[in-house]
């Protein structure tokens, strides 16, 4: 499958004025998710959209008020997740997912994802693969890890 055909997704209006806003203050900003996913052509559905950003979690929501956001910050599930903020976005037909330092439980430490970008995908800046790989492992999402580790070697990062 190509990665820009046949791919159901959510509208990319709010999630685009989210990622514009928080990259405009400064913040380094990722779409993670299924979006890596789908932009790499392992998917055909994306049900949400997952911003990836680092930076201080109230700053952070502070762009979603002056975007007039419908947002909540639910309590941490806890391990294996261990990042810094979750705000939830109401996007009408879908939600949106900000993790403001996105890290997980590895054993006894904390394993940090960086926000690095490999691609653009429907105007909006894809995570790289090898991070999200890394984080489905470690949030008990085994299948979505082994499709990234499998992907097209050209995809790789040196």
């Amino acid at each position: 499958m190509h990665p820009s055909h046949s791919i159901a997704h959510p509208p990319t209006d709010t999630v685009a004025a989210i990622v514009g806003t928080l990259t405009e203050r400064g913040f380094p900003v990722a779409v993670g998710g299924s979006a890596v996913l789908a932009s790499l052509g392992l998917i055909d559905q994306v049900r949400d959209w997952d911003v990836t950003c680092e930076g201080d979690p109230d700053e952070a929501a502070q762009v979603l008020d002056a975007l007039g956001a419908s947002w909540t910050a639910p309590q941490s599930a806890g391990r294996p997740f261990a990042t810094g903020a979750r705000y939830v976005v109401d996007a009408g037909d879908h939600e949106i997912d900000v993790l403001v330092n996105f890290a997980a439980w590895d054993g006894d430490r904390i394993e940090r994802f960086p926000v690095r970008t490999s691609t653009t995908w429907l105007g909006l800046p894809i995570a790289d693969p090898d991070v999200w790989t890394n984080a489905y492992r470690l949030i008990g999402r085994p299948e979505r890890a082994a499709a990234l580790a499998s992907r097209d070697p050209g995809y790789r990062r040196p």
